[in-house]
């Protein structure tokens, strides 16, 4: 799976990490990866990637934090921006690439594995100077978990996602709506619902699997999500 989102900062480690833990209680093997992570901390002369290492720890730290994480920069910005600050000029085929050469095993039920690889920024952001963040998904081959604020006004940009990732034939596995306030009147689950066979569809066809639809509250426990999110998806 690829976890992207439609911005920054609206829960892909939330849910990555979730899923990663219910997956393992579950005597699934999880492999992680995040590729790029900006805004890194320095301790003791070494850049520490946040998001990376909860994910990380969540799989276990089965492999170690620089195969998860091993492009790293301190500038709060998109990939290549930070990348670009430090003199460095990230190629998706040079820099990328190589570090996903094994995902994908997940189509291999049989192997009990999963890879769970999550983005930087948004689904649409820039990953490097030559691609976007959903490269993630077709160069892998991998269905995408995406992800988005449950609130007022999140339908615009979550559309315009979905059809962004319908044109390029990547599938969906689930869309999650997250952190939902404990009062929203708007109900973004029935809209979604509602138009997602629209947004989805190419040339009058619809995809072969419909996505997962789950909305996460504010204060849902990470134990409660990954087991929601993974019942949902092994029974579709």
């Amino acid at each position: 799976m690829v976890v992207l989102a439609t911005d920054t900062g609206v829960g892909k480690t939330f849910v990555g990490c979730a899923l990663t833990q219910a997956l393992r209680s579950s005597g699934f093997h999880v492999r992680v990866r995040k590729p790029v992570e900006t805004g890194c901390s320095i301790m003791n002369d070494t850049l520490v990637p946040a998001d990376a290492s909860l994910l990380w720890s969540a799989a276990g730290q089965v492999d170690t934090l620089d195969d998860v994480c091993p492009l790293r920069f301190t500038l709060p910005v998109a990939a290549p921006q930070a990348a670009a600050s430090e003199g460095v000029s990230l190629q998706f085929e040079k820099d990328i690439a190589p570090l996903l050469k094994d995902a994908g095993n997940n189509r291999h039920a049989a192997l009990r594995e999963f890879w769970i690889i999550e983005g930087a920024g948004g689904a649409l952001s820039p990953l490097t100077e030559d691609a976007l963040n959903c490269e993630l998904a077709t160069f892998t081959g991998l269905p995408v978990i995406l992800i988005a604020p449950d609130r007022l006004g999140t339908l615009s940009t979550l559309f315009a996602h979905i059809e962004a990732l319908a044109r390029r034939a990547i599938p969906i596995a689930a869309i999650v709506l997250n952190q939902r306030p404990a009062h929203l009147d708007a109900d973004n689950i029935g809209s979604l619902k509602r138009w997602l066979p629209e947004l989805t569809s190419q040339q009058g066809a619809a995809p072969k699997h419909r996505p997962v639809l789950l909305s996460f509250a504010q204060d849902e426990p990470v134990q409660s999500a990954g087991k929601r999110l993974m019942d949902a998806l092994l029974n579709t």
